[in-house]
C-alpha cells in the first residue's frame, strides 16, 4: 500500500487520464510506488472509473499535486484546489481519493505594516498549508477563542515560506513575532488556525 496528500488541479487532458506531480516536498512519496502509464482503478465511494495514470517531473512546486479533466473530477465530486488524499492498493491496482481538508506546519509569524484586515501568507507556506491561491480572499483567523477575518495577501516570492500578521492582531492576541509557530488550515471553512506559544 503506498499513500499522500495532493491537491487537485483541473487541466485539458484525456477525460480517463490523471497526471501526478510528486516530490515536490523534502521527502520521496510513497506514490512513486504505483505502476504508471499503466490503466488502474480510481474509486471514490461507490464511484470507480477505470484510468491511466501519468508521472510528470521537474516541476517546481512546494506541494505534490494532481491534473484531471473537468469532466472527471466532476463525475467523482471533487473541487479543484482542494487537499485529497490517494491510497493504492497493490493487489487489486485501486488508487483510493478521500478529502483531506486540514493541514498543519509551522512557520515565522513577523509583524508586517500591511493594512489591520490583511495577512500576507508567503508561497511556499500557502503551499504546505493547501490555501487556495486567491488574491484578497477572506480567511478566518483564529488564535485560540479569538477570531478575525481578514485579506489574503500572497508575496511575488515564490520562495517565501513566513507568515505576516499586522502588528495590531499581534500585540491583541499576544503572539510572538519572528518565532515558529504551529500552523493549521481547514479548507472546508477557510480557517487558519495559530498556536500562541512559540515552538523551541
Amino acid at each position: 500500500m503506498a499513500s499522500g496528500r495532493l491537491d487537485l488541479f483541473i487541466a485539458k487532458l484525456p477525460i480517463h487520464t490523471v497526471v501526478l506531480t510528486l516530490n515536490c516536498s523534502d521527502s520521496a512519496s510513497e506514490l512513486l510506488a504505483i505502476p504508471f502509464n499503466k490503466t488502474i482503478i480510481l474509486r471514490r465511494g461507490n464511484i470507480k472509473q477505470a484510468i491511466q495514470l501519468q508521472l510528470l517531473e521537474g516541476r517546481e512546486c512546494f506541494a505534490d499535486f494532481m491534473e484531471m479533466n473537468y469532466a472527471l473530477a466532476r463525475r467523482f465530486q471533487l473541487t479543484a484546489l482542494r487537499r485529497y488524499s490517494l491510497t493504492y492498493q497493490a493487489w487489486d491496482q485501486t488508487l483510493t481519493i478521500k478529502p483531506e481538508p486540514i493541514s498543519e506546519t509551522t512557520a515565522t509569524i513577523m509583524s508586517s505594516a500591511i493594512g489591520s484586515d490583511t495577512i500576507s501568507v508567503g508561497y511556499e507556506l500557502l503551499s504546505r498549508l493547501g490555501i487556495p491561491e486567491r488574491q484578497g480572499t477572506l480567511i478566518n483567523v483564529r488564535n485560540g477563542k479569538n477570531i478575525t477575518r481578514l485579506r489574503l495577501q500572497v508575496p511575488a516570492n515564490l520562495s517565501d515560506d513566513r507568515l505576516r500578521m499586522p502588528s495590531y492582531w499581534l500585540q491583541k492576541w499576544k503572539l510572538h513575532a519572528n518565532q515558529l509557530h504551529l500552523l493549521q488550515f481547514d479548507q472546508r471553512n477557510l480557517t487558519l488556525t495559530l498556536s500562541s506559544a512559540p515552538l523551541r
